[in-house]
């Protein structure tokens, strides 16, 4: 797998290439049309003298080339060449570096010249420039006059005029080799620029990326006994501040989650010890002299009690683990809601007339909803069973239900409460209680399970459940779910 830093040196490095080469290319094509737009502007003058030098003289040509003395046109290792037409097939005359041989006839359109790079004719690498052109003319009298002994015009003449043909080539060599080495000058230069770019880079990628093993080591230097630490922000880099903030809000959330877990498992000993201290109690009682039946009963229905606490909190634990591990499925169907609150607080109605509560139930003809109904009614029962089990002797629990736009609001209140309003959300929290004591008034031991279970099943139902309580004792629990 590639690392970061390769992946950044190798990405920069491909973008500088990338830059280098195309600026090279620009450079190689900008010289080439220069070299070349120079050896023709070269070569296109000596093709103009070269056809100064033609004269017409009446019904014929005369070259002076041979007068004047090009010596360059003379056989030679370096020799440049030229050649004339009169006609297509009628040769005016040729430079001697020729050796009778021909060169290409070119000429450019409406008579401009054109030029084309051939091989010469005695191998070596050049360019040619044609053109075509009508000689300067010496006019003699009889012509002027327009007597009878002027001559009728010549094969390849126009109204009397000669149109002659003129290809001139040089050899290229000093030009190819100039850009050769300018090619090979400028992949040199390339490859090195590039190379030394990866070098360069490659030392400001490690240097930039240092605080990123610094942040690694960091963080491998927190364990399970030092959740505590906090990784340093103070000279991290922009870009990874956001990480190292993340990462910070990471530890936080996860030493809350060890301490719970600390706190759950101390929690779930301590009130397994206690049942079970009482379990073994009573059954050494029974045991430590014979008794009659009804003594032994006395004792195993003590005992059944117990173990009842004892399942009950193991299940709601149970049932919490699933909720944590998302492995509860819900059983979605239609529910009438009211009949459901109804069926429910029929298990604590006669609670709450032995305590003398008076109790207000507001509730529609039907409500229905779709939930999971075994899920529902474990809440209910949770509840119904938190409201009767605080609410003082003589005091009051208000249930209410009432649909809104999309959504049921289901609302129970009561007096007697002893949490207060800064704890209210704490309820949430698995084995809190108001009291140290996690005892009721009238002494009843409490593990403080059933509203969390609540709230995870009211959120896997897709609902909400919130509680408020004032310095007047009243505590309110709101679930609301969609309808």
């Amino acid at each position: 797998m590639k690392t970061l830093r390769a992946r950044l040196v190798i990405g920069t490095a491909l973008g500088t290439g990338l830059v280098f080469s195309v600026s090279a290319l620009v450079l190689y094509g900008v010289v080439h049309a220069a070299l070349w737009a120079e050896f023709d502007a070269s070569l296109g003058s000596k093709a103009r003298s070269l056809a100064a030098l033609v004269e017409q003289e009446g019904s014929r040509l005369d070259l002076e080339i041979e007068e004047i003395g090009l010596t360059e046109f003379a056989p030679s290792e370096r020799a440049e060449y030229f050649q004339f037409w009169s006609g297509p097939e009628q040769v005016l005359g040729r430079s001697a570096s020729l050796n009778g041989d021909d060169l290409d006839q070119l000429s450019g359109p409406d008579g401009s010249p054109a030029y084309r790079s051939v091989s010469l004719p005695d191998g070596r690498p050049g360019r040619l420039v044609g053109m075509t052109f009508v000689p300067r003319r010496e006019i003699a009298d009889e012509h002027e006059t327009g007597s009878d002994r002027y001559a009728p015009p010549p094969p390849g003449s126009t109204r009397g005029r000669f149109t002659v043909m003129l290809v001139v080539g040089w050899d290229s060599i000093e030009i190819d080799t100039t850009l050769g080495r300018l090619r090979l000058l400028l992949v040199c230069g390339c490859i090195g620029a590039i190379l030394v770019a990866v070098g360069v880079l490659s030392w400001f990628v490690r240097r930039g990326l240092r605080p990123v093993g610094d942040l690694a080591v960091e963080i491998a230097s927190i364990g399970e006994t030092n959740l505590s630490n906090r990784l340093a922000a103070s000279n991290t880099p922009g870009e990874l501040l956001p990480i190292t903030t993340r990462l910070n809000d990471l530890l936080a959330r996860i030493e809350t989650a060890f301490a719970r877990e600390k706190g759950l498992t101390a929690d779930v000993a301590h009130e397994l010890r206690t049942p079970l201290a009482g379990l073994r109690s009573t059954l050494e009682v029974a045991l430590s002299r014979n008794r009659d039946a009804h003594g032994y009963r006395e004792a195993m229905v003590t005992a059944l009690a117990i173990c009842q606490r004892m399942q009950r909190l193991v299940e709601n634990l149970l049932e919490l683990a699933r909720a944590d591990a998302s492995q509860l499925e819900v059983a979605w169907e239609s529910v009438d809601l009211v009949a459901l609150v109804r069926e429910c607080w029929a298990q604590f109605a006669e609670c709450a007339i032995e305590r003398r509560i008076e109790v207000t139930l507001r509730l529609p003809e039907s409500c229905p909803v779709s939930a999971d109904r075994a899920k529902i009614q474990l809440v209910l029962s949770n509840v119904f069973d938190n409201a009767t089990t605080y609410t003082n002797a003589g005091g009051r629990i208000e249930i209410a239900l009432h649909s809104t736009a999309g959504q049921v609001e289901f609302r129970v209140e009561n007096t007697g409460s002893r949490v207060a309003d800064t704890d209210a959300e704490r309820v949430f929290d698995r084995f809190w209680r108001g009291d140290a004591a996690r005892t009721t008034e009238r002494g009843e031991k409490r593990y403080g399970l059933g509203l969390p279970l609540c709230q995870k099943l009211v959120a896997l139902l897709g609902g909400s459940v919130s509680v408020s309580t004032n310095d007047g004792g009243t505590f309110t629990i709101s679930i609301v779910l969609p309808s």
